[in-house]
């Protein structure tokens, strides 16, 4: 399978000593092949909008394995970096959107159970801004 930068045909420079860590981690992962990123890698492309069109049905098929998956920071920090995709993106991506919903719909009480009320509030605060953008 081909990494970020092969799909999107877009090489980036080599990071400088002026770089972010974070930019230099991102540049990093771009060059992995899309099917051996970890769930941590995801989980900070998808956060920071990186190759998101090509990542995130990996990144909904591992949350529909564990609605609860773990990147380095805490249980569920992929779901939450997913329910904060931006609803233009949902919008141009409807399919994925619906699997994304219907997997935490499934799984709401677990969520709620694992990461508190306030979380899953968050979350579906989030779903309903998108249902309202992909109408």
């Amino acid at each position: 399978m081909k990494s970020i930068e092969q799909l999107e045909n877009d090489y980036w420079t080599e990071p400088n000593e002026f770089t972010s860590g974070l930019v230099a981690t991102c540049h990093m992962y771009r060059k992995i092949p899309i099917d051996e990123l970890t769930i941590e890698q995801l989980r900070l492309l998808i956060s920071q909008k990186v190759g998101l069109k090509h990542i995130i049905e990996i990144g909904i098929s591992e949350l529909d394995k564990n609605i609860l998956a773990e990147g380095d920071f805490y249980e569920g920090d992929l779901l939450m970096a997913i329910s904060n995709v931006q609803s233009e993106f949902w919008n141009e991506n409807k399919t994925e959107f619906l699997t994304f919903k219907n997997i935490v719909e499934r799984n709401s009480e677990l969520i709620k159970f694992e990461l508190g009320e306030k979380k899953f509030d968050r979350i579906n605060t989030n779903i309903k801004a998108s249902v309202q953008q992909c109408v």
